[in-house]
This record gives structure tokens, sequence and C-alpha cells, in this order.
């Protein structure tokens, strides 16, 4: 018995090669000496980017509306999402520490505890880093806004100005001859200004559409020459909704880790958004909630599911190296003024796995916690 014992623990010693892996407290403390490593957890950045109209020197801004045929333009409500993006990386779950005592094994980790390489020199690690990615925002094909708040900036208007002109007879004058004649634009009140502004603005659309269709001019001194008409646009469009501020807002989200299979959607306000103030507290007048939604991918749901089925080989894998593989998901973010959908990698929806406790080589991303490379040896 004492003889099968021991072939036992030399076969299990043959097996486990010449490293040990441990779990440690929350945080890494622990009294062993080696390399503390942390499963990865994806922090999520949304950044949201909102427009507003600085109205301080608009003096027609309250004909805006009237004037200019504008859609959707309100003076008391001048704050719109102008776009949503959003970007993601790793940081070290502080609830999964390992302790890695290397014997003649290479491991490398960065300053954030999290895992780099295993098995791998430098160089090597170097080389093959071209598969990892260099930046964890999603591509367009990942992603869809829809602004359902767009303003219309170009408009039409159709008025006359009020001009008069006196006349000046005396006698012997016939009629219709009179002595004197002038001709000038009467005292005008702030509406009549703000029709004479607004036509202006209507002289330069019939002017830029002139120019446009125009072949008297080189597609050089076209150019110059639309980009002039702009400029005054801009200037008298100011006067009507004032001048354009842009504002960008970072809100960060740490999914929770999926427990079990049945975890498939979180759902919680991410923020408050109100036309008349931006971004704005819960009890603010009009302030229209913004949900986020995240759904975990189904079929790493399963995967995770026979995980659960086999806890009771776990003894057997005592001493790998643990990791936790990123599991796509998709995050909708919906509200009255907008909506956005991206799906990206979320590793706190992914099943933690035990690599081979023999001698291997695996390099990891640094933005997403993916395995971009893997080799046995």
């Amino acid at each position: 018995m004492l003889r099968r014992f021991l072939l036992l623990a030399a076969a299990t010693g043959l097996l486990a090669g010449c490293y040990s892996v441990v779990p440690v407290g929350k945080g890494g403390s622990t009294n062993g000496e080696g390399v503390f490593y942390a499963l990865p957890r994806t922090q999520i950045c949304v950044d949201v980017t909102y427009m507003y109209y600085d109205l301080s020197e608009a003096v027609y801004s309250e004909y805006a509306s009237e004037m200019l045929a504008l859609d959707n333009f309100d003076v008391d409500k001048p704050y719109r999402i102008q776009d949503v993006q959003t970007s993601y990386t790793v940081e070290a779950d502080p609830d999964h520490y390992y302790l890695v005592e290397p014997s003649g094994i290479a491991v490398q980790v960065d300053n954030r505890h999290l895992l780099r390489s295993v098995g791998m020199r430098p160089s090597e690690a170097a080389s093959e880093s071209g598969s990892a990615s260099e930046a964890g925002r999603p591509t367009e094909d990942d992603a869809k806004l829809v602004l359902h708040n767009a303003t219309a900036d170009k408009m039409l208007p159709t008025y006359n100005l009020y001009d008069r002109t006196d006349t000046f007879y005396v006698k012997g004058d016939k009629p219709g001859q009179p002595t004197g004649m002038s001709t000038k634009k009467a005292p005008r009140s702030m509406r009549q200004r703000a029709q004479a502004a607004a036509e202006e603005i209507a002289e330069l659309e019939d002017t830029r559409a002139d120019i446009a269709l125009s072949d008297r001019y080189t597609p050089e001194g076209k150019r110059d020459l639309l980009k002039q008409l702009e400029e005054k646009e801009a200037v008298l469009m100011a006067q009507f909704i004032g001048k354009p501020v842009v504002e960008k807002v970072h809100f960060f989200i740490n999914p929770k880790p999926i427990a079990s299979a049945k975890d498939t959607v979180q759902q919680f306000v991410l923020f408050y958004f109100s036309r008349s103030e931006g971004i704005c507290e819960s009890d603010d007048y009009e302030a229209l909630p913004v949900v986020c939604t995240l759904r975990p991918d189904k079929t790493m749901q399963h995967v995770r599911s026979l995980g659960e089925k086999k806890r009771w080989l776990g003894f057997l894998s005592k001493g790998n190296f643990k990791y936790r593989l990123p599991s796509l998901a998709q995050m909708n973010l919906s509200c009255e003024l907008f909506d956005y959908q991206v799906t990206l990698p979320v590793a706190q929806f992914g099943p933690v796995v035990n690599l081979p406790h023999k001698r291997f080589k695996a390099l990891f991303d640094a933005t997403s916690g993916a395995i971009v490379y893997y080799e046995n040896k």
C-alpha cells in the first residue's frame, strides 16, 4: 500500500512540472515567495459627446424656429446628444489573485498584476505581440448609433424687409411727380432686424447655389468663394442659434462576474440627460434615464454550464495556471434621445479555465485579456 502511494506521488510530481500556482487571499497577501498575478477584469468606458448652443450672444434666438424653419430647435432645450463611443481595458480582479512559484518556467506579469506571457522569453513575447490588439475600441461594424434628436441646420425663410419711401410735394407738382423723394429703412424693431438677418442668410443660400452650378470659376476660386459664404453665414446664424459648444463625459462600467449559467442580463441606469440641462441628476426636471443593458454570449453560458457539472474533478487541476477567458457581450444604451448598441469582450462573462499543468507557451492580450498565442512544448 505504501509502495503504491509513493508511485502515485512520483507520477503526480512528473505531471506537475517544475512550478506551482497557489490561490491567495484578496489583494494578493501571502507569506509565500514568487510572482503574483490576478485574473483579468474588464472595465468599459462610455464616451458621451453632447452639444449645446451658447445663447448668451444670440440676440435673435426667440425667432430662430419661426424665421429659419429649424426643425426641433427650442431655445429652452439647447442640449442634444451628438455621439457615443466605447472602449475597454482589463485590470486585476482583487478577488482572484494567485501566487506562482516559477522553477524553470518564465512568467511575465505587468504593473497591473496581469499575466502577459508564460514560458516565453522577452524577445519571443515581443515578436508575437503583433497578434494582440493595439486599442480596446470596437470597430464601426461592432457599434451602431441612432440619434433621435438631430437638428436641421439649413433653412429657407421667406419674407420682405420693411422699407419706407418718403415723398415731398410742393405747390405746382403733378401727381406722381413729387419734387422730393427719399427712400430709407424705417427704425426697425428686434423682429424686423431678425427678419433682415434671416433674409441675408437666404440670399447667401441662393448665392451658394449659383456658384456651385456656375462654370465661370476655377475649382480653387469656387472653393474660396464658398468658404467666404460659409463664414458669413456662420456669423449670422450665431445671432439666432448661438455658438455650438461640444463637451465629452466619460462613464466607467465594471460588469459583475457571472456566478452561474442562469445569469443572463445585467441592467442599470448609466446616467440621466435633459434637453434643458444636459447631464443631470435623477430628480432634475425632464431628466431622461439612459438605461444600460449587458447580455453575455449564450454560447459561453453553455461552456460555463458544462464546467459547473465537473467541479468534482477540481482536485485534479490544483496547481495549474488559472485564467479567465473573455466572452463577447452585447451592450445596449437606450433613451428617448438615442439608441446605441455595441459588441465587445468582457472577461467577467467568460469561464475560468485551467491551463494544462505542463510546460507551454502563452501570450495574453494587454487590452482584452484574450489568449493571442498558445503552444504546447
